[in-house]
């Protein structure tokens, strides 16, 4: 019998931790040209290779702020203490309100005017 109850305490726990608003999705740069559906409220993150040290870094470069947010700042985790090392982009937005509409970072050196970027991230956002 205290098993039965240690199991169910367990799954109210495990189900009340999974409803904590983490993101529910997690894009890479494999997901590059897709589209991710959310609820209203919900946030989800892209995640993207980059080396600051060569003074390219992602930005967003177009986004409907109707539609989706950026919540704070990107950040940004180096893959080891090394100098020069690369690392880990991460952006998070919110959906705000329901509708469709693409998110497009550039990857580039942001002082370089009339440069294409190295590289571009598109994903389209559907929100219900």
């Amino acid at each position: 019998m205290r098993k039965l109850t240690l199991i169910a305490a367990l799954i109210v726990l495990l189900t009340a931790l999974a409803a904590c608003g983490g993101p529910v999705a997690k894009l890479v740069e494999a997901d590059n040209g897709t589209a991710v559906d959310l609820k209203t409220g919900e946030t989800f993150t892209i995640s993207l290779e980059g080396n600051p040290t060569t003074g390219y870094s992602w930005e967003v470069s177009s986004i409907d702020p109707a539609l989706v947010e950026l919540v704070g700042e990107p950040d940004y985790k180096s893959d080891s203490n090394l100098i020069g090392a690369g690392g880990m982009f991460t952006f998070t937005f919110k959906a705000v309100a329901a509708g469709s509409a693409p998110i497009t970072l550039v990857y580039h050196k942001p002082w370089e005017e009339d440069v294409l970027p190295l590289k571009e991230f598109m994903v389209t956002v559907i929100v219900k």
